[in-house]
Formats: structure tokens, C-alpha cells, sequence
């Protein structure tokens, strides 16, 4: 992977977990334990090509549909 590719996957899951976490009123503590659970920083970091062109709220969606 290329350090720009890397960048932007770091970038996506930040962006990501930060989403996730205001729409559901969590710490970024109480989103790791359930990433834990979940593997959700994997799916990013396994496919970001899908989040990099989502806004917010579909990341967040996204998120809900992969872990239900």
C-alpha cells in the first residue's frame, strides 16, 4: 500500500469512528471496545475505497448495516 493510499485509509477511519461515535453518543474509549467486537476499523482498513467517497452520515449507516 502506498503512503498516500495509507493516509487516506488512516484519514477514512478517523473520520469514520468520529461519525459513529457523535451519532451515537460515545466516547472513542466505548468505540473501541465495541470495534473489539465488531472488527469496524478492520472493514475500513479492508475496503476504503467505499467510505472514501461517503459523507457522514453514510459512513455512519454504513457502519450500522455491516455490524447488524
Amino acid at each position: 500500500m502506498s503512503e498516500k493510499r495509507l493516509n487516506n485509509t488512516i484519514f477514512l477511519m478517523y473520520v469514520a469512528t468520529d461519525s459513529y461515535c457523535k451519532a451515537h453518543n460515545l466516547t472513542p474509549r466505548e468505540f473501541l471496545k465495541f470495534d473489539e467486537e465488531h472488527a469496524i476499523l478492520n472493514y475500513i482498513s479492508e475496503c476504503p475505497d467505499i467510505f472514501d467517497s461517503m459523507t457522514d452520515d453514510e459512513m455512519v449507516e454504513e457502519i450500522e448495516r455491516y455490524v447488524s
